[in-house]
């Protein structure tokens, strides 16, 4: 089981310091503290999915849902695939959340970029 969390001081997201995945039922943790939200969500999420449980139930805590509520300029996107190839849409259901900069609409290429995490060439 692993649950992500934003740690900032509620309400004030001008506060944000970091996303937190706890995991391993509680017993271990990753924090990802990079100063950059969007970046720092991508890097947890992209942990989440790689994380070697046998019994993999993963959920946000509520101060996901509080941060934005408290007015961080972030909208939200998912991964999904279309014609085959993996896309970024601002409507889906049952996809993977990631979030941008309020206004953008970034390609999934172009968030992988943002994030630091290039596409390798083959």
């Amino acid at each position: 089981m692993s649950v992500t969390s934003i740690d900032y001081e509620e309400p004030n997201v001008e506060t944000y310091k970091s996303v937190r995945v706890s995991y391993n039922f509680n017993k271990d943790e990753k924090v990802f503290d990079s100063g950059d939200f969007v970046k720092d969500w991508y890097d947890a999420t992209k942990f989440t999915i790689h994380l070697d449980t046998q019994e993999f139930h993963h959920s946000n805590s509520s101060s996901v849902d509080h941060f934005i509520m408290d007015g961080a300029k972030f909208d939200t996107m998912y991964l999904t695939v279309e014609d085959g190839e993996p896309c970024l849409v601002t409507n889906h259901d049952e996809a993977m959340e990631f979030f941008v900069k309020e206004g953008t609409t970034p390609t999934w290429l172009e968030l992988r970029e943002l994030c630091g995490d290039k596409k390798k060439e083959k």
